[in-house]
């Protein structure tokens, strides 16, 4: 033994480095703990992990530095690849977030050169764009500051706006005035996904808020008695009333554990109160009539809600279950809040092969001459538009695009919808939809990308999965190019909560792709890409359909010689993580290397974390045998066999993620580096100022990006990596 790097730590064989970048890397002490579920034993030699403090952080930065080290022989090809993505992502600012209401839109704005997202807004009619908050104002030293949400008030003349350090999403609720920017008395901390939802007066707004965790408490009870609070603007904190949550509600009885909302029903004396547990859980609605009235059931959670707009006084709700039960692709429904139930709901959307229950990719706006619902039917977007009067059709509204609905905003003061719209190599613009024209036009608010991908072809094939099943699969690559399998490939999954991978514009793909690489998407079981059964068929019980599924399509990259096994990179992020932890450990002859994202790794511990209770309505739980016997059977973590020989892995983490913790990568990092036998390096990378990567800022996300392609590069035998240059 000896210290190394202020921690002590067993020498290991010193990680496969380029022959100029060798460096001893940390292995972390084993302190096995056995757990026993169901007469089943299972070994965790870091579960002291878990428990965070300087040991933890002294080991992650550790094995950064051997990171570091490792790509420090490519560090020109870095910076070339940086300073390429650096001029795509300034060639144009990024808007997201748009939001109409009355006349002006709100958005986010990150502007080229700039790396926080700043918030703007600007009429609809046209004019100069103002800037209302940027969050570097309110950075501390060693954390940088971003902006989680904002809500305008009704009049416009507010906007509540979250903002968290560090990347960690913990957000602080302040309050602009929207003529000067200036910062009103508000700053309301544990306002995480606090969701304001405005009075009519625009005078005060309800939040959700987090409860103050005491000393010592346990990860997994921070989201314990969750409270929706009422505050009037320019009042002390203290004096906030709460009216919705476990300990305050009564009746109903509320579960201790998940999260809870008010909204504001406008231009009645409505409140819409919702709770959730799990995340795919289908949220529960209760709405309080008459002022301090009680609150009336109209909605349950075995009522399949995914999201929901009020026009008036009825509610139209985007279902998983239509008036027989389950569906398979969604339908809308409606009813009046102020006199029924969901039981009274009529069809305004029937089910058809249009798909709406998935979670990403569709959606619906209410606005003033209609409603607007989007969904995609093989990959593309689909708008259609439905006057409020009872029995009234859809009509389907031809886009400006071919490509992907990316979200929007409409007024229910006013007529028409805005939508964002983008392809594989179609650039993302904000469209403005005018009823009275029937017709689309260009917002300019995100501002055309001059960036040329029509050299770049797209394919949408079917893969084989093991049982059989076709996968859709969408490849990218450079026209003309030769399919000799010898090209280097990432290849990405996600495959979890009914989320889809649809066609996006992403010029930071341009690098890879130029360079002669490929870029797959799998789109496996467990998303939204088929509807809910396509989710259904990759959750719990039925996890192990979405690592076949991303095999699969490994399968068919190798077979039709778009790759080979040695040029084949894999991804995961996030959940994604036991898509890529499944494959890596079931099939590491198949890979030549690994992104692991931010993601998960040990899905028994997965109960464990602030998030955990909430996932465990897609993962499973290990308090039910035939749940932990699936979860177990595909965890990543507790299947790194010793003796195995791995391919390469570079793990990422931010310090501050509050969904997927840092101890999740950090304990696979140390237990493959343990367990690998073959010369292939497994590397830990920390953001020590980020969170889950949703915080991050321009300049982290390039930077994560370059090191991705330099490592990509070097391990899978991209031309230009082959003769790292000598520090």
């Amino acid at each position: 033994m000896r210290r190394c790097f202020g921690l002590t730590f067993l020498i290991c064989s010193a990680v496969s480095l380029p022959v100029h970048a060798q460096l001893t890397a940390p292995v972390a002490p084993v302190r096995p703990v056995t757990d026993v579920y169901f007469g089943t034993s299972v070994v965790d030699p870091y579960r002291w992990m878990e428990s965070g403090g300087q040991e933890l952080l002294d080991y992650m930065k550790a094995e950064n530095a051997v990171t570091e080290q490792a790509l420090k022989p490519f560090a020109a090809q870095d910076a070339e690849i940086l300073a390429e993505l650096t001029k795509l992502a300034d060639t144009v600012p990024v808007v997201r977030a748009v939001t109409r209401n009355l006349d002006d839109y709100f958005y986010l704005e990150t502007p080229p050169g700039k790396n926080d997202a700043l918030l703007m807004t600007r009429a609809v009619s046209g004019g100069a764009e103002r800037l209302l908050l940027d969050p570097s104002t309110m950075a501390e030293t060693g954390k940088h500051a971003a902006i989680d949400y904002f809500v305008p008030s009704p009049d416009g003349q507010y906007v509540a706006v979250g903002v968290s350090l560090g990347g960690s999403e913990n957000s602080v609720l302040y309050v602009l005035e929207t003529a000067t920017g200036k910062r009103m008395s508000e700053a309301i901390s544990r306002a995480q996904e606090a969701q304001p939802s405005w009075t009519d007066d625009s005078k005060g707004f309800y939040f959700a808020r987090l409860q103050l965790m005491a000393p010592g408490a346990a990860a997994s009870t921070k989201y314990d008695n969750m409270r929706v609070y009422f505050h009037r603007l320019g009042t002390e904190e203290t004096s906030d009333v709460p009216v919705f949550g476990p300990d305050i509600t009564k009746d109903p009885v509320l579960p201790k554990y998940g999260e809870v909302s008010v909204a504001v029903v406008p231009g009645t004396k409505m409140l819409l109160a919702e709770q959730v547990t799990g995340v795919v859980e289908s949220p529960a609605l209760w709405v309080r009539r008459v002022e301090n009235g009680p609150w009336i059931k109209v909605m349950g959670h075995e009522d399949g809600l995914l999201t929901h707009v009020i026009h008036g006084s009825r509610i139209y709700v985007l279902t998983k279950s239509g008036p027989g039960g389950a569906t398979t692709t969604g339908s809308v429904m409606s009813f009046d809040l102020a006199t029924e139930s969901f039981a009274k709901s009529r069809i305004v959307v029937p089910e058809s092969k249009l798909i709406l229950s998935a979670r990403s990719g569709s959606g619906m706006y209410a606005a003033q001459d209609a409603l607007y619902v989007y969904g995609f039917r093989d990959g593309l977007g689909e708008l259609l538009r439905v006057t409020y009067a009872e029995g009234a059709k859809p009509e389907k509204v031809s886009l400006p695009i071919s490509g992907t609905v990316d979200g929007g905003d409409a007024d229910v003061r006013r007529p028409g919808v805005v939508l964002a719209m983008e392809g594989w190599t179609t650039p993302r613009l904000v469209y403005a939809y005018s009823s009275g024209s029937k017709s689309f036009a260009d917002t300019g608010l995100q501002p055309k990308s001059p960036v040329d991908m029509s050299g770049i072809a797209s394919e949408e094939v079917l893969a084989k999965s093991a049982d059989g099943t076709m996968v859709p699969l969408s490849i990218l690559y450079r026209k003309g190019m030769a399919m000799d399998g010898t090209n280097p490939t990432l290849l990405e999954a996600y495959g979890a909560y009914g989320y889809s991978i649809l066609p996006y514009f992403d010029v930071s793909l341009l690098p890879w792709l130029q360079r002669g690489g490929v870029a797959a998407f799998a789109h496996v079981r467990g998303g939204g890409e088929r509807g809910e059964a396509w989710h259904v068929a990759g959750m719990k019980t039925t996890k192990q359909h979405t690592i076949d599924d991303f095999v699969g399509s490994a399968g068919y990259l190798i077979e039709h010689k778009y790759t080979s096994a040695s040029h084949l990179g894999i991804e995961g992020t996030s959940a994604g993580g036991i898509a890529v932890g499944g494959f890596l450990t079931q099939h590491p002859e198949l890979v030549g290397a690994v992104l692991y994202r931010v993601g998960i790794t040990d899905i028994l511990r997965s109960e464990q974390r602030a998030t955990g209770g909430e996932n465990a309505f897609e993962y499973g739980t290990v308090k039910t045998e035939p749940e932990f016997r699936a979860m177990y059977a595909i965890s990543p973590y507790a299947h790194v066999q010793d003796g195995a020989k791995y391919p390469a892995v570079m793990l990422e983490t931010g310090a501050n993620d509050p969904r997927v913790t840092s101890w999740m990568l950090t304990k696979m990092t140390a237990r493959l580096q343990a367990a690998n036998k073959s010369s292939n390096p497994v590397l830990l990378r920390v953001d020590f100022d980020a969170g889950h990567g949703v915080g991050s800022n321009r300049a982290q996300r390039l930077k994560l990006q370059a090191d991705e392609y330099v490592f990509l590069g070097w391990r899978l035998g991209m031309k230009g990596f082959d003769s790292p240059a000598a520090p």
